[in-house]
């Protein structure tokens, strides 16, 4: 029922930029009509490309009964190898244009608040900013490449409206303590482990910077807040440049659905893991005979998780994954040596194949110490599982001779 309800207002949307773009061709505005312009800013939703909240644009001219929502990063599903070229970070987003209603509704049936926080523009950079996000309505202009840290739907809206004042915008941040991207990751994935658990296996140190404000706010409430709290300087004469937010939809409580994946969180699973193996290693040990399985196993995840790090690092376009140091245990090669443990002949290599890799797990942990990189209890306690194979391997070996 959900993704039905999703599709019609999919489909409504779509038609609402249509209209919405013929009419804002028609309007006939003039230089007395008044417009007013606020920034829309949608709390956060349960799918994953909602768990980040989302930023519009709203300009209203009632003389015209014009009342619309501009706001970036659309994509469709159904764009031909849509999942393919997101991974890669090809993928070309877009801006669109919703009735109010429409864009508030939409939100509803997400079960989102909204926040409205009007601006303090003079009547000539509203005309401009019209005027310009009419320019960016254009088919040869729509789309956009999007950037999930630099350029999305929370940094166009403050691009495009700081290019159209006709004063400097003043932001002070000298006694605020700026947060990372991965700080505010974690806070918009703080109810889903597993997926902060999995960003935080693939991106890289970069994500552990400051933002940097007002220029890349990286997420919609940042860049409300940077409206709320600037001021402007208009030839001397300084003033807010907008008033306080309200909120002009109110979140929908939702049941808390409880599956195994919010008991068994990273942390929890990656100690059960850890102890798992220990005993096993332990009667490995005495038996002085290697648990193939058990290596196969751990080697096929590690493996397959390698492919997806190391296809990040070396081919994709997205900022914050090509200085990976996950990639130092995550990578294919855990895949390459599995045939070698089935095969006794090739154990003189599995051997050296463990030697090294308790070298290079040894070497990680020592790097994490001092990188610019936060890992997260559950990665450590898997390269420490990790390690445990590689001991056991070459003790037990040790053992035989």
């Amino acid at each position: 029922m959900q993704k039905i309800i999703y599709t019609f207002v999919a489909v409504m949307f779509f038609m609402n930029v249509t209209v919405s773009k013929a009419s804002l061709f028609n309007t006939g505005l003039t230089d007395t009509d008044t417009i007013s312009v606020s920034l829309l800013t949608a709390s956060q939703g349960k799918q994953i490309y909602e768990k980040f909240g989302h930023t519009g644009i709203r300009i209203h001219i009632p003389s015209k009964k014009f009342d619309g929502v501009y706001h970036y990063g659309l994509f469709s599903f159904e764009e031909p190898h849509f999942e393919y070229r997101f991974v890669k970070g090809e993928t070309d987003y877009m801006i669109g244009l919703m009735h109010y209603h429409d864009f508030l509704t939409m939100y509803a049936i997400r079960g989102s608040s909204v926040r409205e926080l009007p601006l303090l523009l003079t009547q000539e950079e509203a005309h401009n900013l019209y005027e310009a996000l009419m320019i960016n309505m254009l088919p040869e202009n729509q789309t956009y490449r999007y950037s999930f840290l630099y350029d999305n739907c929370a940094t166009r809206p403050l691009e495009i409206i700081k290019r159209n004042l006709t004063g400097t915008l003043i932001v002070d941040t000298t006694n605020i303590e700026l947060p990372t991207c991965r700080n505010l990751i974690h806070e918009c994935t703080t109810q889903d482990k597993w997926l902060t658990f999995g960003l935080d296996l693939i991106l890289d140190g970069e994500v552990d910077k400051q933002i940097l404000l007002p220029d890349k706010p990286f997420l919609p409430h940042i860049t409300e807040h940077i409206f709320a709290t600037a001021k402007i300087d208009r030839g001397g004469v300084v003033e807010r440049i907008a008033t306080t937010p309200k909120e002009v939809l109110a979140a929908r409580e939702s049941e808390n659905k409880t599956s195994i994946l919010d008991i068994v969180t990273p942390n929890i699973f990656a100690f059960g893991v850890l102890i798992a193996v220990l005993i096993i290693s332990i009667f490995e040990y005495k038996r002085m005979k290697h648990s193939r399985i058990t290596d196969t196993i751990l080697f096929a995840i590690f493996g397959i998780l390698g492919i997806l790090v190391y296809f990040l690092l070396l081919f994709s376009e997205h900022p914050a994954v090509s200085a990976n140091i996950n990639a130092m245990w995550i990578h294919p090669i855990w895949l390459v040596a599995i045939p070698f443990i089935w095969v006794r002949k090739y154990q003189k290599f599995l051997n050296c194949y463990h030697f090294i890799n308790f070298a290079l797990l040894l070497l990680y942990l020592i790097v994490v110490a001092f990188a610019m990189q936060e890992v997260g209890a559950a990665a450590i306690l898997l390269v420490v599982v990790l390690l445990i194979r590689s001991i056991t391997y070459i003790a037990v070996e040790q053992k035989r001779k």
